[in-house]
């Protein structure tokens, strides 16, 4: 079990690092690179939370999954924008050292893990919620798909679906 959950942190962890790449290329007249936008996401999560047939006492655990994990993020991503704007400055001083680049980087890339482990910590504390039925239909529907019903990023394939 600890192995599994090592590799989902680390799949994430990877996908999260080349996130930013794959919102570069997308289309900007269609806002997602699916081209279904916020209609699509919500579409699939609504979708998803039919076929989980989820109990009154599961969607108010979810909810409040969802506020704390949400709370964190604004602070998580404070954090990480405070570290970039940080970083910048230092790029653009005449007389920078090497010791002070690789830390406010570190400082950059700490941040960025920071917030793909809570989002991991998250999709995980929200699985525990589901009863083994759900738990397989949520495997069955996330197959080669994020959370938000795209392909690619956060989905799990093989032996790295949980």
């Amino acid at each position: 079990m600890k192995t599994l959950a090592l590799s989902i942190i680390t799949v994430i962890l990877f996908t999260f690092c080349t996130v930013g790449t794959g919102n570069a290329q997308q289309n900007p007249d269609k806002g997602h690179a699916s081209g279904k936008g916020m209609k699509g996401m919500m579409a699939h999560k609504d979708d998803m939370m039919k076929k989980l047939n989820l109990s009154d006492q599961q969607k108010d655990k979810i909810a409040d999954l969802k506020t704390s994990f949400q709370k964190n993020m604004v602070d998580l991503r404070s954090d990480l924008k405070k570290n970039q704007i940080d970083l910048k400055s230092l790029r653009s001083k005449d007389n920078i050292t090497r010791e002070d680049l690789i830390a406010s980087v570190d400082k950059v890339n700490k941040s960025k893990n920071a917030i793909a482990l809570a989002f991991a910590n998250h999709i995980f504390d929200v699985y525990q919620v589901l009863t083994p039925e759900q738990q397989k239909t949520w495997k069955e529907n996330a197959k080669g798909k994020n959370f938000h019903g795209k392909r690619g990023h956060f989905g799990f394939d093989s032996e790295d679906r949980f």
